[in-house]
């Protein structure tokens, strides 16, 4: 069975992402140890529907050179401006994830494309900044993934929207919204990642126009991209923290699980599972301070909704943020 599924990036504002980390009140109960990592378990990956925890990733060694291959569109749409090619910046937020030291996922450009839009039984994964369909009001761009039953992606096309003003300027302006930042951020979603609750992460669902520090990955992204595509000895030299948030005595589901180091730097996070437990892997040896808070803005549950399509369940509500 083909599973299709699709994540979308939204224009929004770094105020209010600024102001939901400031949030916190004593509520819920953490436990947390941190030991060996072993495989990967609940992050903040796209998941198999239904699958409770079945992540979806390229199987590598049935690829050439073990190698994702994928094509940009021939044209461009009007809304694309700047010195760069837009060829050229997509290029460049491939390589972003490519680059990352701890990670094996390869890429390869395998030319251009006459098509323009997505289509899910062509096994070309397709990136178009020239499609004709509109994504709707206020959506940047939109990945859309097919799997198998055992996670393996299958087809990804990663669409922009036609609707915004893009820039591939070096330096972007305040006026457009940055081309390789949202590329990179979709591509993401290429690898299997789902979005992050972190506000300065290249997988927070949002954006604003000129921001362009989302090109880089930060340490959160490294290590989910780390997990799906282990690197060397990536998985022996780190450990995880796991742990179960329940509040009154009853697990609390969705809950947005942060790591910390002790001297205040944000590390990774992962989403609780509908029983409460949570498992934050790849974290170095080192201190580390745990917190859980609601995902209740701006980023809330309808922005993971391939975590939520693979456990079920209502997100638990009516909680502050615990620090552990």
């Amino acid at each position: 069975m083909i599973r299709r599924t699709v994540a979308r990036r939204r224009a929004g504002s770094r105020a209010g992402r600024r102001a939901a980390t400031l949030l916190g009140f004593l509520a819920a109960f953490c436990v947390a140890t941190l030991f060996a990592a072993r495989t990967a378990g609940a992050y903040a990956f796209l998941y198999v529907p239904s699958s409770q925890g079945v992540p979806r990733r390229w199987n590598q060694a049935a690829l050439l050179d073990g190698r994702v291959p994928w094509r940009v569109s021939a044209g461009t749409g009007g809304n694309v401006a700047g010195e760069r090619s837009a060829r050229d910046v997509l290029a460049a937020a491939f390589a972003h994830w490519e680059d990352l030291p701890t990670s094996a996922i390869r890429f390869a450009l395998a030319g251009t494309s006459n098509a323009r839009n997505r289509n899910a039984g062509d096994r070309v994964n397709l990136v178009t900044v020239n499609a004709t369909e509109s994504l709707g009001t206020g959506v940047l761009a939109a990945t859309f993934l097919s799997s198998d039953a055992s996670g393996a992606l299958l087809d990804v096309d990663i669409v922009f929207s036609r609707d915004v003003a893009f820039t591939t300027a070096q330096t972007p302006d305040g006026g457009s919204y940055d081309l390789e930042s949202v590329a990179t951020h979709e591509v993401g979603h290429l690898l299997g990642l789902e979005h992050s609750g972190l506000a300065r992460a290249t997988m927070v669902p949002f954006s604003e126009r000129g921001e362009s520090y989302p090109r880089t990955p930060s340490e959160d992204d490294r290590i989910g991209a780390s997990l799906l595509y282990p690197e060397g000895d990536f998985l022996a030299s780190t450990g995880a923290l796991t742990g179960r948030i329940s509040l009154a005595g009853a697990a609390v589901y969705l809950s947005h699980v942060v790591a910390a180091r002790v001297n205040g730097p944000v590390v990774a996070a992962t989403y609780s599972a509908p029983d409460g437990s949570y498992r934050i892997e790849g974290l170095a040896p080192d201190v580390y301070v745990v917190y859980a808070e609601p995902l209740d803005g701006p980023v809330t549950p309808g922005n993971v909704g391939g975590f939520r399509s693979a456990f079920g369940g209502t997100p638990s509500t009516g909680y502050g943020t615990f620090f552990h």
